[in-house]
C-alpha cells in the first residue's frame, strides 16, 4: 500500500457474494458430494497462500454484517475475533443472534473433522473455532471525552449482554482465551477492548486521502482556526487509541 510498504491489501469485490450460494451448498453437504470438496477450504487456501507470499504477520479480515456461507467460512478459519458494536437496539439484538449462531458454525466445524472427504481435500477445510478476543465500543458522539449519557446507555446493555450471554455460550465452545476467561480475584473481566468514537469529518477526510485518520496532515484535514486545532486535537486521540487497542491485540494473541 502506497505509504505503507508493509501493509497489503487484498480488496473486495461485489462478484464475491455470488460464491455464497454453492459455498453454501458445500456446507450443508458436509462432504456427503465429493464434487464439493474443495470448495469450503478455498478461502482459507488463498489467504493463506498470500499471507506466505508477503511474509504477512497478521492478517485482519473485514467481515460483512450478515450471517452467510462465506462469513461462516472466514469466521472458522481464524484465529481470533473482534466484534464491533454500535450503540443502539439492533446491536444488542445482533449480541443474541450470535449466541445462536456461533453453535452451529462451531457444530459444522466439527462434522467436517469427521468427514472423509473433507480429509482428503486438496485445500483442507477450516474447523477449528477462534478465540474471541473482545468487543470495541464505536460509532457515538463524546462529551468530555466519555459517551454521551444516551450512547452510554446503550453501551452498558450491550456489554451487559456480551458479559452474562455471550460469554458464557462462547465458554461452552471453547472459544475463550483461558488467560483472560477469569480475573485473579475470580471476576469476570472486561471484554471492551476500545472505545471509539465518531469522529465525523476525519473520516471522511481519511477516507478521501486514503491514509489512517491519525496519518492526516494539518494540510489533508482542510480546516483552519479552531476547528482545525480540535480536529489535530482528535486525530492525536484517535492515535492514541489505535495504538493501545493494537497493543493490546499484539499481547492477547501472542498467547
Amino acid at each position: 500500500m502506497s505509504g505503507r510498504e508493509n501493509l497489503f491489501v487484498l480488496p473486495g469485490h461485489v462478484g464475491f457474494a455470488e460464491y455464497d450460494v454453492p459455498l453454501g451448498i458445500a456446507h450443508e453437504m458436509t462432504g456427503s458430494l465429493q464434487v464439493t470438496q474443495n470448495l469450503p477450504g478455498s478461502i482459507n487456501y488463498l489467504i493463506q497462500e498470500t499471507a506466505k507470499s508477503y511474509n504477512a504477520d497478521f492478517v485482519l479480515i473485514d467481515m460483512s454484517p450478515s450471517i452467510n456461507s462465506i462469513n461462516q467460512n472466514l469466521f472458522m478459519l481464524s484465529d481470533y475475533f473482534i466484534i464491533p458494536c454500535s450503540p443502539d437496539y439492533f446491536c444488542l439484538m445482533a449480541i443474541d443472534s450470535l449466541c445462536n449462531v456461533f453453535p452451529a458454525w462451531v457444530e459444522w466445524g466439527k462434522r467436517v473433522k469427521e468427514s472423509r472427504v473433507y480429509a482428503e481435500a486438496f485445500y483442507p477445510a477450516p474447523s477449528t473455532p477462534p478465540k474471541f478476543l473482545g468487543t470495541i465500543s464505536q460509532r457515538y458522539r463524546p462529551r468530555d471525552k466519555n459517551p454521551a449519557k444516551s450512547f452510554q446507555k446503550w453501551i452498558d446493555k450491550i456489554n451487559e449482554k456480551v458479559q452474562f450471554k455471550l460469554v458464557p455460550t462462547l465458554r461452552e465452545l471453547d472459544m475463550l482465551i483461558d488467560k483472560y476467561d477469569v480475573q485473579e480475584d475470580g471476576s469476570t473481566p472486561d471484554y471492551n477492548l476500545s472505545y471509539i468514537s465518531d469522529f465525523n469529518s476525519l473520516i471522511a477526510q481519511s477516507q478521501k486521502h486514503k491514509v489512517a485518520v491519525f496519518a492526516l496532515t494539518d494540510e489533508q484535514i482542510e480546516q483552519s482556526g479552531k476547528i482545525l486545532e480540535t480536529q489535530k486535537r482528535n486525530r492525536e486521540d484517535f492515535k492514541k487509541v489505535f495504538l493501545e487497542l493494537a497493543e493490546k491485540i499484539i499481547h492477547r494473541t501472542s498467547v
